[in-house]
């Protein structure tokens, strides 16, 4: 098993689109810990917490894909911009894009800051910048 943290992510993501659960969460150090420095309150502690979360998106997701835009290491930390998409099982698509940036020890992730979102219409730049100066309107 590589070190390499951008081999790390490399191998998350391959583990992803080929639906192997348990190759997915033998990327994580069983003490991992993570922040959505975006979305308060949301965080991810353990192996067994990452386990849950792609058990479930895994069984309602069945074409689930994963890719990386790029990374970029620096030391033990790997900063990656990726995206996941798939069909609900209602027939939606769930199309998921940010950056996450990695940690990496002993070949797993330890820590990780999650930048990522779900993709949605806002309504345009203008619509944004009336949510930044306005408030939720």
């Amino acid at each position: 098993m590589s070190s390499d943290p951008e081999a790390v992510a490399q191998r998350w993501i391959a583990s992803l689109s080929a639906r192997d659960l348990e190759a997915a969460v033998d990327c994580f150090d069983a003490a991992y810990v993570d922040e959505a420095p975006a979305r308060r309150g949301e965080s991810v502690q353990g192996q067994d917490s990452v386990r849950r979360n792609f058990s479930m998106l895994l069984s309602d997701l069945p074409d689930l894909t994963a890719n990386i835009s790029r990374t970029v290491a620096d030391g033990d930390d790997v900063w990656m911009e990726w995206s996941m998409r798939g069909t609900r099982r209602d027939g939606t698509l769930l199309e998921f894009v940010g950056v996450n940036i990695f940690q990496v020890k002993d070949g797993r992730f330890r820590s990780g800051r999650i930048y990522t979102e779900i993709v949605r219409d806002a309504g345009g730049i203008d619509a944004q910048i009336n949510r930044m100066t306005k408030g939720n309107s």
